[in-house]
C-alpha cells in the first residue's frame, strides 16, 4: 500500500494526470509479480544471493512483463510495463534491456524510487530498516545513475509527505 501511495503522490507531483496518477497508483502493486516464477529458497534467503540465484532473481522483470502484457486492460498493461522496467536505471546500468533515461516509462522510473525508498526503509528477511538519514544519502547517491534526477529531488523536497506515508500504512507482522 506504501508503494502505491508513494507513485501516486511522486506522480502528481511531476507532471502525471490525475487519471495517470490513479493508473499507476493502482498498477504499482504489481511491479514484482514476476517473483511469481521464483522459487522460495532464492526468495527468502537470508543472505546474499550467490550469482546463479541472482539470475534467476532478475529474471522476474522479464517474467512479470510477459504475463501481465497477455491483456488488453489499461491497468494491467500499465502494469506490465512497470513490471518489464523498474529494474531499469536512468544511466542504463539496469536489467532486463539496459534502457536509459526517458526510454525508461516515467511509471517504472516513479516506481523503481518509491519501491527502493520504501523497501531500505524495511526490515525484510535478509536485512533489517535503515534509519531515514541513510535511506536519503543513498537515493541521493543514485540520483542520475540508478534514479531519474528530477524524481528524487521530488523526493528529498518532499520528506515530510513521503514519512507520513509511512507512518499511515506501517508494516504489519504476520501472525
Amino acid at each position: 500500500r506504501r508503494v502505491a501511495e508513494y507513485c501516486r503522490l511522486i506522480g502528481l507531483g511531476n507532471g502525471l494526470s490525475a487519471r495517470e496518477a490513479e493508473i499507476l497508483e493502482i498498477a504499482s502493486p504489481l511491479h514484482d509479480f514476476g517473483k511469481i516464477g521464483i522459487p522460495d529458497s532464492i526468495l527468502h534467503k537470508p543472505g546474499k544471493l550467490d550469482e546463479q540465484e541472482w539470475e534467476v532473481m532478475k529474471s522476474h522483470a522479464r517474467m512479470g512483463y510477459e504475463l501481465l502484457n497477455k491483456s488488453d486492460r489499461e491497468i494491467l498493461k500499465a502494469a506490465a510495463i512497470i513490471a518489464g522496467q523498474h529494474h531499469e536505471h536512468w544511466d542504463g546500468q539496469g536489467y532486463p534491456d539496459g534502457l536509459k533515461g526517458q526510454d525508461i516509462h516515467i511509471y517504472a522510473r516513479i516506481v523503481a524510487v518509491a519501491d527502493v525508498f520504501d523497501a531500505l526503509g524495511s526490515k525484510r528477511s535478509y536485512k533489517e530498516a535503515w534509519a531515514l538519514d541513510e535511506i536519503l544519502s543513498f537515493m541521493k547517491s543514485k540520483s542520475g545513475k540508478q534514479f531519474d534526477p528530477a524524481l528524487i529531488d521530488w523526493v528529498m523536497n518532499n520528506i515530510d509527505t513521503m514519512k507520513q506515508v509511512r507512518l499511515s500504512y506501517p508494516d504489519t507482522v504476520n501472525a
